[in-house]
């Protein structure tokens, strides 16, 4: 099985894990690539529909890991009690959605040692100053570029911890400079914006122009 350079990135986020919880996992690629590659001892594949869990079911069949990956009906993280996952990845949709699902079973979210995060590219200013504002702590992020879209995968943790990044680290992430394709990254952020300012009213221009600023 072929796996996506986002699917990669997720994985080499969790390192090591005893059980890897996948929330939302559709086809549950994301836990048999971990269990085939050892990343994880055994991994509990999570969906809120029958339909892609019918199909998650026969994929494992398939790979012949029956006996280390088990599926379960639920949303978001209630299929999970607290600390029966030491990592839990969420992948493949809005940040408001993956916010709501942290928020709704917080106990659960916390108990993990490691969440590994890919909301979709909407609103992630905002999913971070909520992650922190809440005493989850951003460890690490990564930039992936794939079928022309961009991915923000995220690895963080409840610590407890109170954090204030920089409004430019807020927008574009900390972490992420690093990456071959921030330039390209930051080059869309342009873009975006200045098609934003020729096509909004005043007081909302001077929000979008204040943000246009820390790309140039």
């Amino acid at each position: 099985m072929a796996v996506s350079k986002r699917l990669q990135a997720m994985l080499n986020f969790v390192g090591q894990a005893n059980v890897l919880a996948d929330i939302g996992t559709d086809h549950a690629y994301l836990p048999i690539e971990a269990c085939l590659a050892d990343i994880c001892h055994r991994a509990i594949a999570c969906d809120l529909n029958k339909g892609p869990l019918e199909t998650a079911d026969a994929n494992i069949n398939a790979a012949g890991l029956t006996h280390r990956i088990e599926t379960r009906l639920g949303n978001g993280l209630a299929p999970l009690n607290i600390n029966e996952a030491d990592v839990i990845t969420i992948s493949g949709m809005g940040s408001h959605v993956m916010w709501n699902i942290l928020q709704t079973h917080p106990e659960i979210a916390k108990s993990t040692k490691y969440l590994i995060l890919q909301p979709q590219h909407d609103y992630l200013e905002n999913f971070r100053k909520n992650l922190h504002a809440t005493g989850y702590e951003i460890f690490n992020e990564a930039l992936v570029y794939e079928d022309s879209r961009f991915y923000v995968i995220m690895q963080v943790s409840h610590t407890g911890r109170i954090f204030a990044w920089t409004p430019h680290e807020y927008f574009l992430g900390k972490f992420l400079t690093n990456s071959p394709f921030f330039p390209k990254y930051v080059e869309y952020h342009r873009n975006k914006i200045a098609r934003f300012i020729s096509n909004c009213d005043t007081a909302t221009r001077e929000t979008a122009e204040t943000r246009l600023k820390m790309l140039l």
